[in-house]
């Protein structure tokens, strides 16, 4: 069997082509929000346990098929969480056409030109003034639950429509999304539910199962592809069974502290070096970036807090290992089975924390306790495994109104009361967040190709809901997007595009509602009537709005539904959980997928009473409580989990 033969997904077991299934797949050099188009003919790759590529060659090739044939094998599919609604386009939704029935197919017309002209302004105006930090605006949810979401978005979706393609004049129409366009086509087209369920493939399997940080899991010593998967990178050399975790310096850079605990040098995530890279015998086109994260989704290197978080969860996966190891010996003479059985753990718990902490927290009071007992969900898509399009391209959108344009990320940071000292700096800066990752060269100062030692996250800043600087926050859940991401640091810098394109791209806000139109999304006021619940009046959705949000709402005529869900938890929630629609959305939504994943906790009846507990005794039933076992939060007393003498969630390399 060849490298090739043996790529990223790979199994123990040689016979299942897991090539043609999205579970266990890695992603590398895709940005946050951004899509994978599979080339119409890609080149096989020399070095796969190396290579920077989107998606392996072998993968990709099934994802092509996928998408010319109208299939959904190696790709899973999205679908209207309101059926109805779907069948009532376009009266449901924005409008596309001035009267009477639309014509059949892809619209673009004048009106369609009209609402993109309103949307674009309504885009403009969601954005806060530059300026200080508005204490009004911050809410009561610890800022962890910002990127949490983020985590989650990347563990269960990935797009892989690209850019419109169309055929040559000459040839017929080819099936599958790389038709179906974007918001960039010129001219704009919005596409009938119908193609949008037929032509939008999802390069994910949405359970939450944490491919993103397992991939497709090591190979132990006798099994088939060994040293040949890219999944491979993200394991510890000298135990398999955990994740590797990368190295920081345990000296303080001229200027900075260090951040407790300062001995503890393994709070980075697994990157290429410089000298690993050096060594590659392949192209220089085909190696990866120095400083470039070893783990089975790069998305999650997309800015220093996701990247941490992901890190976070690495040591929660190699501290689950240890307790395995220490409360299940008859497991250890096999490191499969531990690693098995660790796996399950940490899935299980993440996936109770998703529901009980993240939800709960985010959500009205009551919506998800409903939804948890209620018998019928109501998304009842028509294929096996499905994205609800509500709930990933409006709902679950509603974190990017909770980043903060700053951060008090550790101890390296002053408060307005304590000024700092330069070279240190109020707050972390959004660019600083981008620019200290893989993407963003990991070590803009110069410091080499590992983040610098004054750069790995206090957590104990991000998730105290009872902490009383509300600085240390998210902001709250409303209309209005941080200065910073107007104008995004990662996004359109590719050489060649029109200025317009450019600014559009790094326009969140824009890029957000045109999405929504160009792919059918119903109106925020059509989802609350669908669900019996009293819509927004439009006192409520213009409250405290400027006068170009007020004009382009009326040039609509219709609620975009993510606007909605913004401006509904402003009114219903004063900004710290979401209303009626955005609630039952997440929950339907989350609930939906642990009841169709026959290995989630909810199908085992399993509870954190079942789980690895803290060295008290005390079970995790909060993030906090799973940071803190990963030996990355400390303790109450100020002092941090050890292992054996160690600090906990260790890789054991040397």
């Amino acid at each position: 069997m060849t490298a090739q033969e043996t790529t990223e997904n790979a199994a123990p077991s040689p016979e299942p082509d897991l090539n043609a299934t999205p579970v266990g797949r890695t992603v590398r050099s895709v940005r946050h929000g951004g899509s994978v188009r599979p080339r119409p003919r890609p080149r096989p790759d020399p070095h796969p346990p190396t290579s920077p590529v989107p998606l392996l060659h072998d993968t990709e090739l099934a994802v092509l098929r996928d998408i010319v044939d109208g299939r959904f094998n190696a790709t899973t599919s999205f679908d209207y969480l309101f059926r109805d609604l779907r069948g009532r386009f376009p009266a449901a939704h924005l409008p596309v056409v001035d009267e009477g029935s639309p014509p059949e197919g892809p619209v673009s017309t004048e009106r369609v030109a009209a609402m993109v002209a309103a949307l674009k302004k309504l885009g403009a105006a969601m954005v806060e003034p530059a300026g200080p930090p508005d204490p009004d605006l911050d809410s009561t949810v610890p800022a962890v639950y910002t990127y949490w979401g983020q985590f989650i978005d990347h563990d269960i979706t990935l797009n892989t429509n690209g850019p419109d393609n169309p055929p040559a004049a000459e040839d017929p129409p080819r099936a599958g999304d790389l038709v179906l366009g974007d918001i960039v086509t010129d001219p704009f087209t919005v596409f009938p539910p119908e193609t949008v369920v037929a032509s939008l493939h999802n390069g994910r399997h949405p359970f939450l199962n944490l491919d993103s940080l397992y991939g497709s899991g090591p190979r132990f010593p006798g099994e088939p592809g060994r040293r040949t998967t890219r999944s491979e990178a993200a394991y510890a050399s000298d135990d398999p069974a955990k994740l590797a975790l990368g190295r920081v310096a345990t000296d303080a850079v001229p200027g900075f502290d260090l951040v407790a605990p300062g001995d503890d040098a393994q709070r980075d995530l697994p990157r290429f070096t410089v000298e690993e890279v050096d060594a590659l015998t392949v192209d220089p086109a085909e190696r990866p970036v120095p400083g470039a994260a070893k783990i089975p989704d790069g998305r999650n290197d997309e800015n220093l807090v996701v990247a941490q978080f992901h890190l976070g969860h690495i040591r929660f996966h190699n501290a689950v290992v240890d307790r395995v190891r220490e409360i299940e010996p008859w497991l250890t003479v096999d490191d499969r089975a531990v690693f098995d059985r660790a796996q399950q753990l940490v899935r299980w718990h993440y996936q109770w924390l998703v529901v009980h902490d993240y939800v709960r927290t985010l959500t009205k009071p009551g919506v998800l306790d409903e939804v948890l007992v209620e018998p019928s969900l109501l998304f009842r898509p028509r294929r096996p495994v499905a994205m609800p399009l509500e709930f990933a391209v409006a709902a679950f959108r509603f974190g990017h109104s909770m980043v903060r344009n700053g951060y008090d990320f550790n101890l390296n940071f002053g408060r307005d009361d304590q000024p700092p000292t330069p070279p240190k700096a109020a707050f972390a800066s959004l660019v600083q967040l981008f620019e200290f990752t893989g993407g963003g060269s990991i070590n803009p100062d110069g410091f080499g190709d590992a983040l610098p030692s004054n750069w790995p996250i206090d957590w104990s800043r991000f998730v105290d809901k009872g902490d009383p600087d509300r600085r240390r926050s998210a902001t709250k859940i409303d209309p209005f997007l941080a200065s910073g991401l107007s104008t995004m640091l990662k996004e359109g810098n590719d050489a060649g595009l029109d200025p317009g394109v450019k600014a559009l791209l790094k326009q969140l806000a824009q890029r957000n509602l045109l999405r929504g139109y160009w792919l059918s999304l119903p109106t925020g006021e059509a989802v609350a009537q669908a669900l019996h619940v009293t819509p927004l009046t439009d006192e409520q959705l213009t409250r405290d709005a400027s006068q170009d949000v007020k004009d382009a709402l009326a040039e609509l005529g219709g609620t975009p539904l993510w606007y909605y869900v913004l401006k509904e938890a402003e009114v219903q929630g004063n900004g710290n959980f979401l209303g009626d629609v955005g609630s039952r959305i997440l929950c339907e939504t989350f609930v939906y997928l642990l009841k169709k994943d026959e290995d989630s906790y909810v199908n085992h009846g399993w509870t954190p009473a079942d789980g690895v507990r803290e060295d008290g005794g005390k079970m995790i039933t909060t993030i906090t409580d799973l940071l803190r076992f990963a030996g990355v939060l400390s303790r109450d007393d100020g002092t941090f989990r050890q292992v054996a003498g160690r600090p906990a969630g260790h890789d054991g390399d040397a």
